[in-house]
């Protein structure tokens, strides 16, 4: 095999380990059992409940940030996805994609001759090369991780992407992976992105396209009849919105949907597998559930305090009160990721346990003292903090009861904002200590997105970043980027167990539970579903999915 070609031995990761066909691979999980061995049936309409939706569908904006599953791999092409504990081709490529170490470090994408628009535009280098161009030079940006690492896309051939890389680049597969598409030049360049996008498109790239959307009631997705790969069987897909998961529920109970994510914190498995004709799967995920701490506000600003904040938690009550009822086994996280990331989960967070006498050290060593009401004081500051959550999210308001009664014993007064805008809130920075969830899209260990203080939502980058902790430090950017440039995997994790250390040290988040990707649907009507608990869950492949007698 020659030494450009990708391989375990050139990364030490094995990547792509897939075979793939060089006419239409399609992505799916071949180590996942099917969930029938039914012949699949073509028609009928399936609903889905959606917690919520996107602001919009300008998937590079910060208008995209919402709750819900991820659409935009329905509408939006995309290179290499992450299924199966395994990374693909996905059917927009001709073969595997090709690496150079060089330098300069380059890789090449064969783009399917048969790949096209919904409008019968050739999908070309092109396009890869516009998306680029937005994601790492436009402004306003949600989220440049991994499109500023590139120094050039070469679309002299339609057909043939060459990116080429600033310095060698381990997660060389994140820009234009899953849930990072590729835009249409062709529809865009030259007019403003979000605008065009803002309210919906009628236009596609991937299996589906969006029939309507209406604000706060439903999106509704038919099949892309110039689709180049596998077409779905189903006439259309409808993610009808109902935020309040015990509504969700009933709606589920009576038939109205047949499929749903997210249940009353209260329900428990057996519960729900007592439901007649319903298959449950609970699996823990990449995502990482954290509590954000802002390190630019008093009195979060100074480490001692953060650090003393992190002993005052019971972390092992607060996931086993809050997610044990969906997951009896389940155990805090150590890290800002979780085990599903195999060989690079390392647990530099397991230095915090409740300590009281620390938090005592800690705070005292620091200049501060109780006060007559047992809450710490220095000077005219008091150690009072206020917890952004949002609103109506039963699991979130748990946790703050909990966190409140912890807190308070140790000294921290804690006052309750839950709201509607709470993202909002959060980007901006006007909060003490938040709820996020990182999501993420493969199993790199790279956390620069999180963490780093180019990532640092603002005004100029539109509130975009996603390092909502505000955690300004060089020196821990630079070790941040050494885990992201280097590609030998023994040093590299090295590198990343270096930058965990000072992570943990300056505690901009405490990580808590692992993501959990719960299933819940009425497998009398639906088949072809398929977990494997990577980033999409299992709206991997929904063209597989089939309504067992053509109706849902």
């Amino acid at each position: 095999m020659s030494a450009k070609r990708m391989t375990a031995a050139v990364l030490a990761m094995a990547l792509l380990a897939a075979a793939c066909d060089t006419s239409t691979p399609e992505v799916t999980d071949r180590s996942a059992p099917p969930t029938t061995s039914d012949p699949a049936v073509d028609g009928g309409t399936l609903v889905i409940r959606s917690q919520g939706e996107p602001g919009c569908f300008d998937w590079l904006a910060p208008c995209a940030a919402g709750t819900g599953p991820p659409i935009r791999n329905l509408v939006m092409p995309h290179t290499v996805a992450f299924v199966g504990g395994k990374y693909v081709p996905t059917p927009l490529l001709a073969g595997e994609p090709v690496q150079e170490m060089g330098p300069p470090h380059r890789l090449t994408y064969k783009l399917n001759p048969r790949a096209v628009w919904s409008d019968g535009v050739p999908i070309t280098s092109s396009d890869l090369r516009y998306t680029w161009d937005q994601a790492a030079h436009a402004p306003g940006i949600r989220n440049r991780t991994g499109f500023e690492q590139i120094e050039s896309v070469d679309d002299s051939d339609p057909k043939t992407a060459v990116i080429t890389f600033k310095q060698p680049y381990a997660a060389w597969y994140n820009p234009f992976g899953t849930l990072q598409n590729i835009f249409p030049k062709h529809l865009l360049e030259g007019k403003d992105r979000t605008a065009e996008m803002k309210d919906g498109y009628s236009w596609s790239g991937g299996p589906w396209k969006l029939d309507r959307w209406v604000r706060g009631e439903e999106m509704r997705f038919v099949p892309n009849p110039n689709y180049w790969g596998k077409k779905p069987h189903l006439d259309a897909l409808v993610y009808r919105i109902i935020p309040d998961a015990g509504s969700a529920l009933a709606a589920y109970r009576s038939g109205q949907v047949s499929l749903l994510q997210g249940v009353p914190p209260e329900v428990t498995l057996a519960e729900l597998k007592a439901i007649p004709d319903t298959t449950v799967e609970t699996t823990e995920n990449l995502s990482v559930n954290l509590v954000v701490l802002n390190t630019q506000r008093a009195p979060l600003d100074a480490v001692a305090v953060r650090q003393a904040l992190a002993h005052a938690t019971d972390r092992e009550a607060l996931v086993r009160h809050a997610f044990s009822l969906l997951k009896p086994d389940i155990k805090p996280i150590q890290a800002l990721m979780t085990p599903v990331n195999g060989r690079w989960y390392v647990e530099p967070f397991g230095r915090y346990r409740r300590d009281l006498p620390r938090v005592d050290q800690l705070m005292r060593s620091a200049g501060w003292a109780r006060g007559t009401d047992g809450i710490w004081a220095k000077g005219d500051q008091r150690a009072e903090l206020e917890v952004v959550g949002l609103a109506g999210n039963k699991s979130v308001q748990l946790q703050e009861e909990i966190l409140q009664s912890q807190w308070k014993e140790a000294g921290f007064a804690m006052r309750v904002n839950n709201v509607s805008n709470q993202a909002e809130l959060l980007r901006r920075g006007a909060f003490h200590v938040g709820f996020s969830t990182g999501s993420f899209t493969n199993d790199d260990p790279s956390r620069c997105a999180l963490l780093c203080s180019r990532n640092i939502p603002t005004e100029a980058n539109g509130f975009g970043g996603e390092n909502l902790s505000r955690l300004a430090d060089a020196a821990h950017d630079a070790a941040w980027d050494r885990v992201n440039n280097e590609v030998d995997e023994a040093k590299r994790m090295d590198a990343l167990k270096a930058a965990y250390e000072m992570t943990a040290t300056l505690v901009p988040s405490l990580p808590t539970a692992p993501g959990l990707s719960l299933l819940v649907y009425n497998s009398s009507r639906l088949a072809g579903v398929r977990n494997d608990g990577g980033p999409m869950g299992p709206f991997f492949d929904t063209t597989a999915w089939f309504c067992r007698t053509g109706r849902c």
